[in-house]
């Protein structure tokens, strides 16, 4: 019984470190690396574009968290995997309300 107890608790420990994913596609990021993406892109609420300057400007960026690299290395894919990660609603994922979050 108590090697059940300590077996569910490292289970729920790594459930709980690997945190909340928002997903696009077949790619997952950490919710956390979002909110820095949508920092550091940094758009106008009221005229928001993400333009291909924004998307080499933010890749370019060296506080651009890693989990963006294969990103911003895949010229085709970079702009619309950004836009859906901008643009997504993800103050939902806090409360894992949206359907493009996991691991709540």
């Amino acid at each position: 019984m108590r090697a059940l107890s300590v077996i569910l608790v490292v289970v729920l420990l790594c459930t709980g470190a690997l945190g909340v994913q928002v997903m696009v596609g077949d790619r997952s990021f950490p919710l956390e690396a979002v909110k820095e993406l949508k920092e550091l892109m940094d758009l106008d609420e009221m005229n928001p574009q993400l333009t291909k300057d924004v998307v080499e400007d933010t890749c370019a960026d060296p506080l651009l968290p890693q989990v963006f690299e294969s990103v911003c290395a895949d010229e085709v894919e970079r702009k619309p995997v950004f836009y859906e990660l901008v643009f997504q609603n993800i103050d939902q994922c806090e409360t894992c309300s949206f359907d493009g979050c996991t691991g709540c």
